[in-house]
């Protein structure tokens, strides 16, 4: 299994450039890994460096977790930090709360929008400090 880097994910769901865009198609044909910190920096690439708006992202994000080849660390959580994006929350927060999912017992911050963002359910207690 490879782990694929962001520029190949942009370019399979871009598709911006043709020729890295069908070498990307045809390196998730096959099973690739990709790392929180790849989803992290794709969510950053498609919203703040091409300016697309937070329906599309998410969408974008989506369809590269349910392609049958991906494997992620948490699918699940994944899936919960898009739909969480989805309804106004920061990517790279959730991003940190399913990261430390069955690692840490609660995630401390000082940003007490994080907390609100999380909704009712987050994979980590959230601990909002003063």
């Amino acid at each position: 299994m490879k782990s694929v880097d962001t520029s190949v994910l942009a370019r399979f769901i871009l598709g911006d450039h043709p020729q890295q865009a069908q070498r990307a198609v045809e390196v998730l044909r096959d099973p690739v890994w990709i790392s929180f910190s790849v989803w992290l920096e794709l969510g950053w690439v498609l919203s703040k460096r091409l300016g697309l708006d937070r329906t599309m992202v998410a969408d974008m994000l989506g369809t590269i977790l349910t392609i049958d080849t991906v494997h992620a660390p948490d699918s699940a959580g994944l899936s919960w930090a898009i739909e969480r994006y989805r309804a106004g929350a920061d990517w790279s927060d959730m991003i940190h709360l399913i990261s430390g999912d069955g690692v840490a017992d609660h995630f401390a911050t000082f940003d007490h929008a994080l907390a609100a963002q999380a909704g009712a359910n987050p994979p980590l207690r959230i601990e909002t400090l003063n």
